[in-house]
């Protein structure tokens, strides 16, 4: 902040996207009792304040290292005292999380230090939290851990005539057994919903033929994982099994080439070449392009920047951690994901997720 130039700094985060405030606090809110933002001011040599829903508040006094915790109940009253010092004079503030910060609260803000220029600087943070400590790494692969043994008993408890909800079901119930929190919504797509990107599990039936795709995300302090398997059940055509023991097999192939200093673009090059032989690039390339098109990093936050798709040119870093992910569909019967978070090393990559890896490639077909 004050290398650059900022006499402040904001940091937004909402209950649902939290890891840029959490990040800093340690808290993350809890969403049923209200909804609750997470707003972190830096304000100069001043020690930082945080504003959160007044129930929130009460815990995150406790949990924070910051001592000024408040509610955001009375912007009028606290926004003016905590921007004071740059009250009246021209001053810049960085803010973070701009993005999905609510227009009333940014009035608010910027009502309170009227004579500030507010410029948006999401990579002040990101750039922090894209490189991952030993401990943070540590907390990923429990998440990790914990995700392959629920996938694992899917394999095994999955079966036609169960629907969505149940599986859903399955998978949160073992998490919690084993002592993990539920990073994001439980993905679970059957038959035809499999066409879609995301969808949320519903009372349909399993039937035979389907790929059921499972996409789980547990989390064990704060920081989460983002494996996922599809699992073809009984009656299925040969093509549909042999598109998905393909899937496996790239998988298998394209994530041991993953190291620091290879450009995040190569990953999508990697896949299309392996799919390509085989005759499955068409049900590929049109869903790696754009956002998170073959993965994206992985963290406080299921889904972190940056993005991996057919148009990313960044390189990659040790101690960035991703979820690489497969994605077919227009196959018969619809499509697939495969999805398994790694940790980038100095010298290779840390597969967190293996049970893809380990298993063989028809694992997930059920007979």
């Amino acid at each position: 902040m004050k290398s650059e130039g900022y006499d402040g700094l904001v940091i937004y985060s909402d209950e649902y996207r939290s890891g840029h405030s959490s990040y800093v606090t340690n808290y993350r809110p809890l969403n049923v009792i209200e909804e609750s933002p997470q707003l972190v001011i830096m304000i100069g040599d001043r020690q930082p304040v945080v504003l959160l829903g007044r129930l929130n508040a009460y815990a995150a006094r406790d949990i924070c290292w910051i001592d000024d915790v408040r509610g955001i109940h009375r912007p009028y009253e606290d926004l003016p005292e905590i921007f004071a010092p740059i009250a009246g004079r021209r001053s810049k503030v960085g803010l973070v999380g701009k993005n999905i910060l609510p227009v009333e609260i940014y009035e608010q803000i910027t009502d309170a230090a009227p004579d500030a220029s507010f410029e948006s600087r999401d990579d002040i943070v990101l750039d922090l939290r894209k490189i991952k400590s030993e401990a943070e790494i540590a907390l990923m692969a429990r998440a990790a851990e914990i995700n392959d043994e629920v996938l694992k008993e899917a394999v095994k408890s999955v079966r036609v005539g169960m629907t969505e909800i149940q599986v859903a079901g399955v998978a949160e119930s073992i998490a919690r057994r084993l002592n993990a929190d539920i990073g994001s919504a439980t993905v679970v797509m059957s038959g035809p919903n499999t066409r879609y990107p995301a969808w949320r599990a519903t009372e349909r039936k399993i039937e035979p033929g389907d790929f059921v795709m499972l996409d789980f995300n547990p989390a064990v302090g704060h920081y989460c994982n983002d494996g996922g398997i599809t699992l073809l059940m009984p009656g299925a055509e040969p093509e549909q099994e042999h598109a998905l023991v393909v899937g496996h097999r790239v998988m298998k192939k394209v994530i041991p080439g993953i190291r620091a200093g290879i450009t995040a673009r190569s990953i999508f090059d990697a896949m299309l070449a392996e799919l390509e032989p085989h005759g499955l690039s068409d049900n590929f390339t049109p869903y790696a392009k754009g956002m998170r098109g073959v993965g994206h990093a992985v963290g406080l936050d299921v889904v972190e920047p940056p993005n991996l798709s057919s148009d990313s040119d960044f390189e990659l870093e040790a101690g960035m951690t991703l979820a690489i992910k497969l994605d077919l569909h227009g196959l018969k019967q619809g499509g697939y994901r495969i999805e398994v978070v790694v940790a980038v090393t100095e010298d290779g990559v840390r597969p967190l997720n293996k049970l893809v890896l380990e298993q063989p490639d028809d694992f997930a077909v059920l007979r």
